[in-house]
């Protein structure tokens, strides 16, 4: 299938039709796609660097601290405090616990939903014989930051991994806000009456931002839980 056909702006950067305005094919070849080159690629580096360093780590001594006779010694008394203290702490620990697990999988629930609205986007466009660019390249950013996520950035070898996540979403919720900001200045009218009018595009795209939008909140509030563990 070619990358963008039946398009009437052009295949180009600029419009041909409308004056300052980026093509739709620009859009779903480049600029939306170019949010998944860059995090794969950042995602290497991350790796190879957290793997190089993660060789590097002195192994820590052995050796018991000399203090351990003294903690060996403390009275009854001080044990209950403790044991009432720890159960304090491990009831907010539960809870907390709860919260993360719920948090998460509405993480999950959102990427799948964002998969099968990034389906629909591209299904349209094929039915309306209008190309599809670039566009299935989102299928591997979604798939593979659910990977990272779910492994714990394969269970702390990718540094930075959370942030590397939260950036993604948040330059894929720009670029297409991008998308429906071109849309907007070529009229809701576009492609009235053909399988995909620009109207139902925008509206789709719309709602593909939000979901971005609060899956960039949720990285970011699950980075802080875990920083607070």
């Amino acid at each position: 299938m070619t990358l963008c056909t039946n398009r009437p702006e052009g295949f180009g950067p600029l419009s041909h039709l409308y004056s300052h305005i980026l093509t739709s094919c620009f859009l779903d070849t480049v600029l939306v796609p170019l949010c998944t080159w860059l995090y794969l690629s950042a995602l290497v580096v991350l790796a190879v660097t957290g793997t190089r360093l993660s060789t590097r780590v002195p192994h820590q001594s052995s050796r018991p601290f000399r203090g351990s006779r003294f903690r060996a010694s403390k009275t009854t008394e001080d044990a209950e405090i403790n044991d009432l203290d720890t159960g304090g702490q491990n009831r907010q620990t539960g809870r907390h616990a709860k919260l993360r697990k719920t948090l998460s999988i509405l993480y999950y629930l959102l990427l799948l939903a964002q998969t099968l609205m990034c389906i629909l986007e591209i299904v349209r466009l094929s039915l309306a014989h209008l190309g599809i660019g670039l566009l299935p390249f989102t299928f591997v950013t979604l798939i593979t930051a659910a990977a990272v996520h779910f492994t714990d950035g394969l269970r702390g070898r990718i540094l930075g991994w959370r942030y590397l996540n939260l950036a993604v979403w948040v330059a894929l919720a720009v670029t297409n806000g991008v998308k429906v900001a071109e849309e907007t200045k070529e009229g809701t009218g576009a492609r009235k009456g053909s399988k995909y009018p620009v109207a139902d595009e925008m509206t789709d795209v719309s709602v593909m931002i939000g979901v971005y939008a609060v899956l960039a909140i949720l990285e970011g509030v699950l980075s802080l839980g875990h920083r607070s563990a």
